[in-house]
């Protein structure tokens, strides 16, 4: 972030006359050196793929040069969670294939056996050496992956709670839901209504501040 605040604060001279234009072509130069850091911090390109043309679409919607500025500093912050999340540097080559075969389709076979297969290693040694090097088992891995893309899908998606099941790997909605409850300690439906309920609250109570007071 201190690296993004000093590049917006360089004052770089403009290379076009189209001000907006010239600061979105800079935002978008960000964005391929933050792709090519995110690389090197051991994210795989299926992840930075995703973001990095969303974030282009979304650069050139921008309609003013604040816009620009502000989108660059969301930027920088939208790739340090790519690498907190999904970066498999440090790991070994066995590892990082299985955390990136989990991560890319939460909805395969992943189980123990089926991923040693395609690894062609016995299940004892990923077992192994999965838990060695994350510190937990990989069925436990799996779920936490599963219930935070679950999370994700309740927040942003209407998909009805069967759909976002069956997205996470999970067939069985009544498994689905003990699961869900288990992790996050209230049932699918009650975590969305929830978080629904908190942005309505939000929007009014930014309503309420922007309009003017009335007459007393």
């Amino acid at each position: 972030m201190e690296s993004v605040k000093k590049l917006v604060n360089l004052g770089i001279p403009p290379r076009l006359a189209d001000t907006l234009r010239d600061r979105k072509d800079l935002t978008i130069t960000l964005n391929s050196l933050m792709r090519k850091a995110a690389e090197q911090a051991g994210v795989h390109p299926i992840h930075i793929d995703s973001f990095s043309n969303q974030s282009v679409r979304q650069i050139e919607e921008l309609e003013s040069v604040e816009q620009c500025q502000s989108f660059q500093r969301r930027l920088a912050l939208g790739y340090c969670r790519l690498v907190r999340k999904y970066s498999t540097n440090g790991y070994s080559l066995p590892v990082q294939k299985v955390i990136t075969c989990i991560t890319t389709d939460l909805s395969a076979d992943l189980g123990l056996k089926a991923l040693a297969g395609k690894l062609n290693v016995t299940p004892s040694y990923l077992s192994s050496l999965f838990r060695k090097e994350t510190g937990m088992t990989l069925t436990d891995y799996v779920n936490q992956q599963r219930i935070a893309h679950a999370q994700h899908l309740l927040l942003n998606t209407s998909f009805p709670i069967k759909s976002i099941a069956q997205q996470c790997g999970i067939a069985d909605l009544n498994y689905f839901v003990r699961m869900f409850k288990r992790a996050a300690g209230v049932t699918p439906k009650v975590y969305r209504d929830s978080a629904a309920h908190s942005q309505h609250l939000e929007i009014v109570r930014n309503h309420e501040e922007e309009s003017p007071a009335l007459p007393g």
